[in-house]
């Protein structure tokens, strides 16, 4: 064990033995009972560990209680949000209907072909037919 190494495992896991990795603990353990300067770091390490150990937070107050429940979102009911819902599909439903609606005025009219003497060309047949008669 060398000097470096014992500072790392007492500075890293405090000065308590049973928190220090198993595998180095004999050897760190012989090395404290064998170096007075080790010793001396074990007895910081343990008033740190001491103060560490009491320091207490205090328990909120009811004021700060109240705040954080205060400044909290409050929840909204079922209903609410069936009917934010509802209103959502509502709407698209409108888009769909108007656009329906403006397509059924401003689209152009079909001519009713059953009225119509006019012959129909299509591409099977516009061969025998003669295009200057097409007014």
């Amino acid at each position: 064990m060398t000097p470096e190494r014992f500072r790392e495992i007492v500075e890293a896991y405090g000065a308590a033995p049973r928190r220090w990795p198993e595998t180095e603990r004999a050897a760190a353990e012989a090395f404290a009972r064998g170096n007075a300067e080790a010793r001396h770091m074990l007895a910081r390490e343990a008033d740190l560990d001491r103060r560490l150990g009491a320091y207490r937070i205090a328990p909120p107050g009811r004021a700060l209680t109240g705040a954080v429940v205060a400044a909290a979102p409050s929840r909204r009911s079922s209903w609410t949000s069936v009917l934010q819902g509802l209103g959502i599909v509502g709407a698209g439903l409108a888009g769909a209907v108007a656009g329906a609606f403006l397509m059924a005025i401003y689209a152009p009219s079909v001519p009713n072909l059953i009225d119509d003497d006019r012959p129909i060309l299509t591409s099977f047949d516009a061969g025998d037919f003669d295009l200057g008669e097409i007014q």
